[in-house]
């Protein structure tokens, strides 16, 4: 037998307390055998009266809230710490993250599962439903996420270094600013798709930066963020124009015509709470504020004719472009480019380039084909 000494009552009262949080609920029932068996596989066996007044100390000075069900003979904990499905959602959130690596997954998993029952964790261990999705290979993320946390509270400035993958043998990554460390003021960090993203101020413009293809973030700089006023305009927490996929653009109120069976699309995309218009047996129609982008354009040409842009005429007219370009692509006479990447423009979603085209009779800036 453990010999705790004064701490004996201690230690008996918190192994009822982790038991309890982790095993009653609302709606699940601790019986008071459970809890005596507890006791005595840990050496520590009591009588009826005695973890009675045990359970009396947890309601004082813990707050646990126990109800005692006359009809299934047995506790309920009116306020858990976890229910079950709390920790399951919990756990697939982890699990289904890109910017979180295998490894981490499993680890934070393993932490949330010390919050669950015997009868939870079983239905808790999802690693290998997920095993074969592709991971951020950034170990660093989590923690670094920390600090750019700090730092919006301390409203300082961070810095780091930003990279893009390339198919290049022997060089994987480029790094914007040739791998000098950027220095922006951070306000947000937010979750799209399954990947971090660092909302901030770079002394020009906001801009959205994967925090998976960060490198070396700093403590918070001894140096006031700037771009207050602008961001008090531009918040994304209260944002009213979508966004698609973090690639922002000039906003718009966008009007569209939609077939009937794309309403859960719609509602998906855009939230409940759009205002689907009958057009006529077929069709509905909605007006959205949206930021246009090649991102917005080729989440419309998904649903091919089963959707159209109506108004207003410059989204038309680039939805219009949108898809030529890309017809141009498949024309048997189109001609193969040689493209030379120059400087990365330093859009954080993808990789945006200037390209230069090459050809025998001319050299031309132009476009991503």
């Amino acid at each position: 037998m453990a010999n705790y000494g004064k701490y004996y009552i201690a230690v008996r009262l918190l192994l009822l307390k982790q038991y309890l949080e982790a095993n009653a609920g609302r709606n699940r029932i601790v019986k008071r055998r459970e809890l005596e068996q507890l006791l005595e596989e840990n050496d520590m066996p009591v009588e009826k009266k005695t973890l009675y007044a045990d359970f009396a100390a947890l309601g004082d000075i813990c707050g646990l809230q126990l109800e005692y069900d006359v009809h299934k003979k047995g506790y309920r904990l009116l306020n858990p710490p976890f229910e079950p499905y709390e920790l399951r959602l919990l756990v697939d959130s982890v699990q289904s993250s890109k910017f979180i690596t295998q490894e981490k997954a499993k680890e934070i998993t393993a932490k949330v599962k010390r919050f669950a029952g015997k009868d939870t964790v079983e239905s808790l261990s999802r690693e290998n439903h997920v095993a074969n999705r592709i991971r951020s290979m950034n170990e660093s993320v989590v923690k670094d996420a920390d600090r750019i946390h700090e730092a919006i509270r301390k409203d300082l400035k961070i810095g780091f270094r930003y990279f893009h993958y390339t198919p290049a043998t022997g060089k994987e990554k480029t790094y914007s600013k040739d791998g000098q460390q950027l220095i922006v003021s951070p306000y947000a960090l937010l979750w799209n798709n399954g990947n971090y993203y660092l909302y901030a101020y770079d002394g020009k413009k906001f801009r959205y930066y994967r925090v998976d293809r960060m490198e070396r973030i700093s403590q918070p700089l001894a140096i006031p963020r700037d771009g207050k006023a602008l961001y008090r305009e531009k918040d994304v927490t209260v944002q009213k124009a979508k966004v698609f996929d973090m690639y922002g653009g000039q906003a718009y109120h966008v009007r569209m015509r939609f077939r009937n069976e794309l309403a859960d699309a719609v509602v998906d995309q855009f939230g409940k709470d759009v205002i689907m218009i009958p057009s006529d047996a077929d069709h509905f129609i909605i007006t959205v504020p949206v930021e246009s982008s090649p991102t917005f354009f080729a989440w419309v040409a998904t649903f091919g004719r089963r959707v159209k842009i109506l108004s207003p005429e410059p989204v038309v007219a680039k939805m219009r472009e949108f898809l030529q370009k890309s017809l141009e692509m498949y024309n048997h006479n189109h001609r193969p480019c040689r493209w030379y990447a120059q400087a990365p423009l330093g859009h954080a979603h993808g990789r945006a380039y200037r390209l230069i085209e090459k050809s025998a009779n001319r050299a031309a800036f132009t476009g991503c084909p």
